[in-house]
């Protein structure tokens, strides 16, 4: 088949895999009450009440959904399965170009087709156009593209896809040294260049309406105190108890409250981490470069950080973090994608368990064991150390050994 054909019918693919995720589109989430009116009002060319909206929500997730709400019927329902498809067809093509990465690699055909379709068709990206946030799928899969483009040396696209991704939203921030640790040179440029993307994009916003615009990201930088079940911090809340009355009904909430040095210094710590991390792992190694498997395994830790460690954490949070795993398998396997396999089907336990919680406390005791083997596994793959490394050796030596009595044998058998 010919390269030409081959990107065609990847294209033809994604399309009918995006037509066919929103066609399960039932709601809008929080897009309608969140987004809408910054789109909205873009798509018509209200540009006042587009920089004075209060989105949270970068400008070019704005920006990339306006023209196509542009086509919609009016109402926020409509506009929503508009709005959805320019995130979706960056999570599908990120898929095409991650596909062709492992093809290079050497990777066989299965792998390539689970790699790409993996991108798009996971339960993480149900859950973000579940509760209305399809640019967490677009974050996630610009943050993934710009640092695979760097692993292979593309320092311009690269850098375009990190400067978009932090225009998109702020967490985006963790993939900034993962790329440039994966660049092979040029760093400061390609930093710079990002870093204008990005100022570009939201410059306008913070000239004409400074207030909006601090009030957003102090709002994004900040959490309150509210813990969830899906956060390391759920153990340490204590409970809450409001009563509500609405009309002749008595609601009764029990909220998880977190101390009150967790809201304040919760972000702050995550930021803290994802400078920390990669430039002890440069320290280490004695050098600022990594290798494209690496950056990409580094950031699935910064990203599994993000998730755990906020207050209010949710299932969709772990988009990126299934996206990076799917990188570093195209980026390093040969055979199936193992990581983004497991991650998958990690995501598809944990999605049915919290659809039907009892026990609270078990659920948040099993997410954290997953947290901790997680981010145990990534950082032995990135410090490897002494005792694991021979372990890997001696269990790869086992599997050649294996390999080749099972061909003996088969030799024997076949003389015999």
């Amino acid at each position: 088949m010919s390269s030409a054909l081959r990107r065609g019918l990847s294209v033809g693919i994604v399309g009918l895999g995006c037509i066919w995720l929103v066609s399960m589109i039932s709601g809008t989430g929080d897009w309608s009450g969140d987004s809408w009116p910054a789109v909205n009002a873009l798509a018509h060319g209200q540009l006042s009440e587009y920089l004075s909206a209060k989105a949270m929500m970068g400008p070019f997730a704005t920006l990339i959904e306006a023209p196509f709400v542009a086509f919609s019927g009016g109402t926020a329902s409509d506009a929503y399965q508009w709005a959805v498809v320019p995130c979706l067809l960056a999570a599908g093509l990120l898929g095409v170009y991650l596909a062709g990465v492992a093809r290079r690699r050497g990777a066989t055909a299965p792998a390539q087709f689970l790699v790409g379709a993996l991108c798009l068709a996971n339960p993480l990206t149900l859950e973000a156009l579940r509760g209305g946030h399809p640019e967490e799928i677009l974050t996630a899969a610009l943050a993934v593209a710009a640092v695979a483009s760097a692993s292979e040396g593309y320092e311009l696209r690269a850098a375009v896809m990190l400067g978009l991704a932090v225009a998109s939203k702020q967490w985006a921030v963790i993939a900034v040294l993962p790329v440039l640790m994966a660049l092979p040179g040029r760093r400061v440029r390609a930093g710079l260049t990002a870093a204008v993307v990005t100022i570009a994009l939201t410059l306008p916003g913070l000239l004409a309406a400074p207030a909006s615009f601090s009030e957003v990201n102090h709002n994004a930088a900040t959490t309150g105190r509210i813990v969830t079940p899906w956060s390391v911090w759920y153990p340490v809340a204590r409970v809450k108890t409001e009563v509500h009355q609405i009309d002749a009904t008595r609601l009764v909430a029990h909220i998880h409250e977190a101390p009150p040095l967790v809201g304040s210094l919760s972000h702050p710590l995550i930021v803290l981490l994802t400078l920390v991390l990669p430039l002890g792992l440069a320290a280490r190694r004695g050098r600022f470069g990594v290798s494209g498997p690496d950056a990409m395994a580094l950031l699935a830790l910064l990203a599994l950080l993000r998730c755990s460690l906020d207050p209010v954490d949710n299932l969709y949070y772990h988009e990126p973090l299934l996206l990076a795993l799917i990188g570093w398998d195209a980026l390093a396997c040969r055979g199936l994608p193992v990581r983004a396999l497991g991650g998958m089907a990690l995501a598809l336990l944990i999605r049915e368990w919290s659809y039907h919680l009892g026990d609270l406390a078990a659920f948040n005791h099993a997410y954290v064991a997953v947290v901790l083997v997680g981010g145990l596994a990534i950082s032995l793959a990135l410090l490897r150390p002494a005792w694991w490394t021979r372990v890997l050796a001696t269990f790869a030596e086992s599997r050649i050994a294996s390999f080749d009595f099972r061909i003996r044998g088969s030799d024997l058998r076949h003389e015999g």
